[in-house]
């Protein structure tokens, strides 16, 4: 099944509040717990989940591990989930750091076995205890002592303002992401002619099934863009679809960018996955990858077999931004219409 042909539904953070504990600590870690039973007659199935967290979280389903996200300064980029639920109560709780300010936002959307749903969405009445007790994850962990949730504000409140989401099918720009080079760049921002390469894993949240994977990419002057070790020329601001044919454990972007002539150069890149858990058509989930300092680069000789999906790029430093998008010289970029799919 290609994801596209799935139904979505129609989740958003309309309802939903960024909370936190009642003192903003920078840099703090807390728990958050979310405890459900259904009414009387009724039983769960599944749920799909949109969230995400300032600074990073990570996000348990009845104890089980689901996900993380964000990278740093990536807070608008949101994770969407699909799980299944246990007939009864069920807990969900997230392990969150803070950035700058912290906090939480989150929307679930519950089905019951006669197919009707109920939206959960992140407000006081979430509990939140500074630093992570033992087991706060789990099922059987008593949170009668935690003091509710702080609202900081409905969605679309500073400093955080509007999100993206992961839909079917993906909607991209180029917002927020960062244009990148190797850690080299002197300050006047000009650079030999010449190419390096630069690499960036992602690895699906666990029971998600990688479909589709929807990028778009600008280099100045030129590039070749792999995934998963399989490449093709493309050119700048160009929107490319990757089908799985068989769904792969770790995704790799890699690319090989050139520099034509002296002067500034850079990569910039947003991809977004579409999975599924096996056996699900009508849930949508999926994550972002952006260019940012979580992707690698290397200034020697590039080495043979660097776009393979099993190189080993640890010793690999990170590469640096030049700016966020929209900065000088490269300013905004047009994006085309999609190529036809590539399956590899």
């Amino acid at each position: 099944m290609n994801v596209a042909d799935a139904a979505t539904s129609a989740l958003s953070f309309a309802a939903s509040n960024w909370i936190w504990t009642s003192t903003v600590t920078t840099g703090g870690i807390v728990a958050l717990r979310k405890d459900f039973t259904p009414p009387l007659g009724k039983a769960l199935i599944a749920a799909e989940i949109i969230i995400t967290a300032d600074d990073s979280m990570g996000f348990f389903v009845n104890g089980e591990y689901i996900g993380s996200g964000t990278p740093p300064a990536r807070t608008r980029f949101v994770n969407r989930y699909c799980v299944d639920l246990d007939p009864s109560f069920n807990v969900f709780a997230v392990n969150a750091s803070a950035g700058s300010a912290g906090g939480m936002l989150a929307t679930i959307l519950i089905t019951y076995s006669d197919n009707t749903t109920d939206t959960l969405v992140s407000d006081s009445s979430w509990r939140v205890h500074s630093g992570l007790p033992a087991g706060f994850e789990q099922l059987s962990f008593d949170d009668t002592a935690w003091p509710v949730a702080t609202s900081l504000g409905a969605y679309g409140a500073a400093p955080w303002d509007t999100v993206f989401i992961p839909s079917s099918p993906a909607v991209l720009g180029f917002a927020r992401a960062d244009w990148v080079w190797t850690d080299v760049v002197p300050a006047s921002g000009t650079l030999p002619a010449g190419s390096r390469v630069f690499r960036r894993k992602f690895t699906p949240a666990p029971g998600q099934t990688p479909m589709t994977a929807n990028i778009i990419i600008a280099v100045d002057n030129s590039y070749t863009l792999y995934v998963n070790g399989t490449g093709t020329d493309f050119h700048i601001a160009q929107h490319y679809v990757v089908n799985f044919a068989t769904a792969p454990s770790e995704i790799v972007l890699a690319v090989l960018a050139t520099n034509a002539a002296s002067g500034p150069t850079a990569v910039l890149v947003n991809m977004e996955v579409n999975t599924v858990p096996s056996g699900r058509v009508n849930c949508t989930a999926g994550s972002f990858v952006l260019t940012d300092d979580l992707w690698l680069s290397t200034k020697g000789t590039i080495p043979t077999g660097w776009e393979q999906l099993g190189f080993d790029d640890s010793a690999w430093p990170a590469v640096i931004s030049e700016g966020e998008y929209g900065v000088a010289p490269w300013d905004t970029v047009t994006i085309e219409a999609p190529a036809a799919p590539v399956t590899i």
